[in-house]
């Protein structure tokens, strides 16, 4: 608790940080103890500043070490048990100058008799001896002290008396008593806090105290209102089918886990995201390096939309020349509305909730921040959180239907778009959304800047059925001459997404399909967008009521691909002439060379019947050759090696025939394909 500089300004971020001021006097003292816990220490010695509002000056900041009490304690000069505390304290004074109390028994001229209300008493001085503890009999147990007297050459005296007459004890020796009060001040702190002391050179000064300590981030939730804009007057069609007014109120959420109530305290809400982390600066550097953690901001998953560059202007989203698909005697504002919510009640319901609550926040931008100072200082009981009205403004707005087939599919979200023209950053939270009395949904408001666009979709309309059908196909768009022997297809890969609309209400609704954007493709026959993000493009449709509809959103883009000349065939050329992708002269200059390349081939496949024959011959010549090796050149043998030799030489004769064959083949085959790369390099 620190009651003498309470709380008065607190400055709350979205990162699980505070800034704190405090402010107060110190009376006669020259020093203040602040108390704080553990876990806030190392943001406390990387944030703590003094400022001395007189002509006083910081003298140092001291404060508790990081060690564990118990831990402490074992180490302290003076150990007091939770049972014996009594006798250790005797046990520990060993050796140190005391003034024992004691009652009963007869005094001497050593001692000093004192008549107290609760009888008669004597103290004794001296040097602390220690205790005489007798197993089983405690009652029994004898402090002795060794006293002197007055005389510096006197004999010491050893004096004994029972532990239970001993009432009082005074410590003489200074550091003794320096020791006991170490103990008990560190008995008494609580574990899981630390104190922190700022020592100024002169009391009689007010001192202001900031520093930055871990807090729950502040969060923001939002109460919507809309109402569709009136008809024209005499008229029963609005001026702006999908137009309105939302009354947006927001308030801040603060919450008070300080060990102290927060009474008239100054309160700001920063939007934004300044770089925040831990330094561990409290504990010892020799046993723990210091260490950075990364600090990140939760994001939730409902439906979003992204704001778009603003391309044009906002009067663009409402352009009658929008792709549609009924005819202008359809009135939009035909949507029958909510039982009780008319247009004089609404406005009445909305004007009510903005003057239910006073806000008297004001917002300042600071640089890459946003500030919301609330102007009326708030009080949070200790242990309690609170809400502030940070907010309250009226925007125009659209009421639209938004499909995305990836964020939600069958079935479009009934979405509000404003422009944020508050003049201050609305902050990341949940909405609910009102129209007129009744509830109709809820949402999640972005963080948006001051004249961004938000978008809130807060309820998904059943009423119309969307489906989605993709289909891909390549078209070869034009067939080229490469620059070797091949030829260049340039051709359309093409996706065509075709969405089929079933609005089964009994109202028109307008329909804004969002579609991701792909990466080098580009739209053909199709209806250009109203708007695109960097992922996304979109289209605004009109959609009559009971009616189905299509709408067919077509992307492109051009690859090339590469086709061998040589393996082309007959059919193939053909069809690139029928197609136009050829001329008819490159039509002939193309055939001529499968004509060549087809005449190699077939001499190709000559050679190899040829070659595969000599090659039998071979195998048989050596046959022959196996055989001739075991005969004689004498009788029946001698005959039998006669023949086979002339066989030999017969089928010797053969194989050179053919060999002479091939090789002639084989050169008249090397001169064609001398033509036929002659063929492919005048194509170019």
């Amino acid at each position: 608790m620190m009651p003498n500089l309470p709380v008065k300004r607190m400055v709350l971020y979205k990162h699980g940080v505070g800034f704190f001021e405090r402010l107060g006097s110190l009376g006669s003292e020259s020093s203040v103890t602040l108390t704080f816990k553990k876990e806030e220490m190392n943001d406390i010695l990387k944030s703590l500043a003094a400022f001395p509002q007189g002509d006083g000056q910081v003298v140092n900041v001291s404060y508790e070490t990081p060690e564990e009490k118990q831990k402490a304690l074992s180490k302290a000069p003076l150990v007091l048990s939770d049972r014996q505390a009594w006798l250790d304290l005797v046990r520990s004074l060993r050796g140190c100058q005391v003034r024992l109390h004691i009652t009963g028994g007869e005094t001497d001229g050593a001692q000093e008799r004192i008549i107290s209300a609760s009888g008669s008493e004597f103290v004794v001085s001296g040097c602390m001896v220690g205790l005489n503890q007798i197993a089983q009999k405690p009652e029994q147990t004898l402090v002795a002290i060794m006293t002197t007297g007055s005389e510096a050459d006197s004999t010491p005296s050893l004096r004994t008396f029972l532990l239970s007459q001993v009432r009082g004890l005074d410590i003489l020796d200074a550091r003794s008593g320096d020791d006991l009060r170490y103990v008990l001040d560190l008995s008494q702190s609580r574990e899981e806090q630390r104190s922190v002391t700022i020592f100024l050179d002169r009391p009689n000064q007010d001192l202001l105290v900031s520093y930055v300590a871990p807090s729950p981030t502040w969060r923001v939730s939002y109460r919507l209102v809309y109402t569709p804009n009136a008809p024209a007057e005499g008229s029963d069609v609005a001026d702006h089918s999908d137009s309105g007014q939302l009354f947006i109120q927001g308030w801040g959420i603060v919450d008070n886990q300080l060990d102290e109530d927060l009474e008239d305290v100054s309160l700001t809400l920063i939007a934004g995201q300044p770089i925040s982390f831990i330094y561990d600066l409290y504990t010892p550097p020799l046993v723990d390096r210091p260490t950075v953690e990364d600090e990140a901001r939760t994001v939730a998953g409902p439906v979003s939309f992204a704001g778009a560059p603003r391309y044009s202007s906002p009067e663009s989203l409402n352009d009658t020349t929008a792709y549609g698909f009924f005819d202008s005697d359809f009135d939009l504002d035909e949507e029958p509305t909510a039982p009780g919510i008319g247009g004089s009640q609404f406005k009445s319901a909305r004007r009510n909730l903005a003057q239910a609550t006073q806000v008297q926040a004001t917002g300042v931008a600071r640089g890459e921040l946003f500030q919301y100072d609330v102007g009326i200082p708030v009080t949070i009981k200790r242990g309690q959180s609170a809400m502030v009205p940070i907010l309250g403004a009226t925007l125009a707005s659209r009421k639209q239907h938004w499909f995305n087939a990836e964020k939600l599919p069958d079935h479009p979200v009934v979405t509000i778009v404003a422009t944020n023209t508050t003049g201050l950053t609305l902050e990341r939270g949940p909405a609910t959304v009102l129209e007129a009395e009744n509830y109709v949904g809820e949402a999640v408001l972005n963080f948006t800047p001051a004249e961004g666009d938000f978008f809130v979709p807060y309820a998904v309309d059943l009423g119309v059925q969307i489906s989605r059908e993709d289909e891909s196909r390549l078209e070869t768009a034009a067939i080229a001459l490469g620059k070797g022997d091949y030829l260049v297809h340039d051709q359309w890969e093409t996706r065509q997404t075709v969405y089929h609309i079933d609005n089964r209400n009994t109202y028109p609704v307008v329909l804004v399909i969002e579609q991701r954007i792909l990466s080098g493709y580009e739209l053909f026959d199709t209806a250009e967008p109203m708007e695109q993000t960097a992922e996304f493009q979109r289209w605004k449709l009109a959609i009559a009521p009971r009616q189905q509809s299509e709408f067919c959103v077509q992307q492109r883009r051009k690859i090339s691909r590469h086709e061998q000349i040589l393996n082309l065939n007959y059919q193939t050329l053909q069809a690139y002439l029928h197609d136009k992708f050829i001329n008819a002269s490159l039509f002939q200059e193309l055939r001529g060379i499968l004509d060549l390349h087809q005449q190699i081939a077939q001499m190709q496949q000559e050679i190899q019947k040829l070659a595969k024959k000599r090659d039998r011959l071979s195998e048989e010549q050596e046959s022959i050759a196996k055989k001739l090796q075991p005969l004689k050149n004498s009788g029946s043998e001698n005959d039998l090696r006669e023949k086979l030799a002339a066989k030999m030489s017969h089928l010797e004769d053969e194989r050179d025939r053919l060999q002479d064959t091939i090789t002639a083949q084989e050169q008249t085959q090397d001169s064609l394909k001398q033509q036929l790369q002659q063929l492919l390099q005048e194509l170019h």
